[in-house]
């Protein structure tokens, strides 16, 4: 406990809890002490010496210290649990999200944005100074496949003017095919009919769902027949690289009207940036040249000259023992042609995150959000701001475990070359879907678990997700005669159970949406917790009391087991929160709320609280508290309080 380490800190001791059944709280480890050749009664005297008021009574059993804790002095000190001041600040640059702007964003994405953002708000509460980063990849293939769409096979930009035989017309004139018009037909309408089985409409409405679940889909399936139509999207792709052309401003409005789809969607979940940096501007920045100098000049690649890697500049991963299991140990940083391979690109710009390099971007004013914040984002034509986005000391990468091998090579190069900056590659897994949950979009799947494709049309999007969720969560309510402010309430309750679902799981584990079983109130979901909130609110008000009066009633007369229990948890809170900045382990924290509000409820349901108000003024005390660290819990994880449920 907190309270205790600190006073402990330059002793070699550890702490644990004591064994199960055990009348003690807390168990100090004594060994590497008794080590140095200290005598138990020597350690015991010392610790007694420091923490005494602290202790109520202790034994010392097989080198452990175990501590009966005196409660009414540790609740003294409730105003430092909420207290960082201590903590060393440092400046955090987060980068989440970063989906390309051609599609919606699906619940695959949204973890990644949820991770993102409760990682940001694990660090704000503590005091650091946080700067969120969304990568957009405006210049990349499947950019190009819808612009290709639009550009060449007549979609319209306005999903409400879309004609099915117009639009197969044009497909059939572009390919200079007569029976392209036939295909085109039945591709469109098998889509349009997939899309009406899953959510209802043929047609989005929406400009990035039309984008990504009508035009892209389209347009693959339209390659796997006439494969020349790809070397129309190449072309795409020069002219969104070369500028100043029709495509290219074409791509920048599809680009746009994308980004503020995706930002209405992320909105919803209360999730904002600080920068967006495109990618079409981090080419012409020139940060690979003064990158490559660096490593060239600090020895960390070579140029080959035989082999069949000759002619290329490369760099040898054998000097790291983390890649001994791969058997190509050089990794090609730029072609024998002189081009840069993705890799490259991204250590400079891992680079620039960390301010190591000194190239600077001009920047733009993108839009408003709606928590007030303006967001940025990097424009060729744009200026420059006082404010550095890239001022950090620490640069978090919140992507798919897929990209472990290619992050862990930018993080080894920067471990060695400056090992004053740390890169942290925050990776996690896939989201898939019940069997139960795919039927309530119309998809009928023989496996019990559903693994999305985007290419394929296969998955569901996180607007709709929400929106069924909340559908669901409201006739939930209605039908436990909940008639008021339904539907804010509804959607409260489908918002936080979409967020807790995701980081109540270790990230490297696969995530299965069952959207029923979330929404019931259980111990384990964001609705056992929001209901535990919802009833200690209710505790509070019938006390009469405010808030200022109940935090005076913090002396203990006498206390029962159950309150020990629910107050060393209260106390463990600065611990837990601590060691979740230190590991990122959001998961353990969530777990943690769960205990908090399970220990809780133990404590209302066993012990009399309104009714011994005067005899015992702690407990409302113990209400509020547990109230006041839910709510800390409940920013991290993204859950919304409530006044009743």
């Amino acid at each position: 406990m907190w309270i205790l380490k600190k006073q402990l800190e330059d002793l070699d001791v550890s702490f644990s809890d004591p064994p199960k059944d055990s009348p003690y709280d807390i168990s100090i480890k004594l060994f590497k002490e008794l080590k140095k050749g200290k005598k138990i009664e020597e350690i015991t005297k010392e610790i007694c010496d420091r923490i005494g008021n602290y202790i109520e009574k202790y034994e010392v059993v097989n080198g452990y210290m175990n501590i009966r804790l005196n409660f009414n002095e540790i609740i003294k000190n409730y105003y430092k649990l909420l207290d960082f001041s201590d903590i060393k600040k440092e400046k955090i640059l987060i980068e989440h999200t970063s989906v390309n702007p051609n599609k919606a964003l699906h619940i695959g994405h949204l973890r990644n944005s949820i991770l993102g953002d409760s990682l940001y708000r694990l660090f704000n509460l503590l005091g650091h100074k946080v700067t969120v980063l969304n990568y957009i990849d405006d210049t990349g293939s499947q950019v190009a496949d819808v612009v290709l769409g639009f550009y060449y096979l007549g979609f319209p930009l306005d999903p409400n003017k879309f004609d099915l035989k117009e639009v197969s017309k044009k497909i059939s004139n572009f390919l200079n095919d007569e029976k392209a018009y036939e295909k085109a037909i039945e591709i469109i309408e098998e889509r349009m009919n997939s899309l009406e089985m899953i959510y209802g409409y043929r047609i989005p409405k929406k400009f990035d769902h039309y984008c990504g679940d009508f035009v892209y889909v389209i347009v693959n399936r339209l390659y796997e027949i006439f494969p020349n139509l790809e070397n129309y999207r190449r072309e795409i792709l020069k002219k969104i690289e070369e500028g100043n052309n029709e495509v290219f401003y074409l791509s920048k409005e599809v680009v746009r009207r994308v980004l503020i789809e995706q930002l209405k969607t992320l909105w919803n979940f209360d999730i904002y940036y600080d920068l967006l940096n495109k990618e079409s501007d981090i080419i012409h920045q020139g940060s690979w040249e003064k990158t490559f100098k660096i490593l060239k000049e600090r020895g960390l690649i070579e140029y080959e000259r035989e082999g069949d890697k000759r002619g290329t500049y490369v760099i040898d991963l054998s000097r790291w023992k983390e890649f001994d299991g791969y058997e190509d140990k050089k990794k090609v940083l730029i072609r024998s042609d002189g081009t840069v391979v993705y890799l490259a690109k991204d250590i400079a710009y891992a680079f620039w995150k960390l301010n190591i390099i000194d190239a600077e971007f001009e920047y733009s004013e993108f839009i408003k959000q709606p928590n007030g914040k303006v967001l940025y984002e990097t424009d060729v034509n744009g200026r420059t701001l006082e404010r550095k986005f890239n001022d950090c000391d620490i640069s978090i990468n919140v992507i798919g475990s897929e990209q472990s091998y290619l992050q862990l090579i930018i993080k080894k190069i920067i471990e060695e070359l400056f090992p004053n900056k740390k890169y942290v590659h925050y990776r996690y897994n896939l989201v898939m879907l019940s069997k139960e949950t795919t039927k309530m979009f119309g998809v009928s799947e023989e496996k019990d678990i559903v693994k999305m494709s985007g290419r394929k049309g296969i998955f569901i999007n996180s607007d709709n997700l929400l929106e069924k969720a909340t559908e669901i969560s409201r006739k939930k309510l209605l039908d436990r005669g909940v008639l008021d402010k339904t539907d804010e309430l509804a959607f409260k309750i489908a918002r936080s159970t979409i967020c807790f679902e995701i980081l109540k799981y270790d990230p490297n584990s696969v995530v299965v949406f069952d959207l029923d079983r979330m929404t019931n109130i259980e111990e384990g979901n964001a609705l056992y917790l929001m209901y535990t909130y919802a009833r200690i609110n209710t505790l509070i008000k019938k006390s009469g009391l405010s808030e200022e009066e109940i935090m005076k009633r913090n002396e203990i007369k006498e206390i029962t087991d159950i309150e020990r229990k629910l107050l060393k948890n209260l106390f463990m809170f600065k611990d837990i929160l601590i060691e979740t900045y230190k590991n990122l382990e959001i998961n353990k924290l969530a777990k943690y709320s769960i205990d908090l509000a399970r220990i809780f409820n133990e404590f209302y349901q066993n012990i009399p609280i309104i009714p011994k108000m005067d005899e015992y003024p702690h407990r409302i005390f113990l209400v509020l508290l547990t109230k006041i660290v839910l709510e800390k819990l409940f920013y991290i994880l993204k859950i919304d309080t409530v006044e009743r449920i």
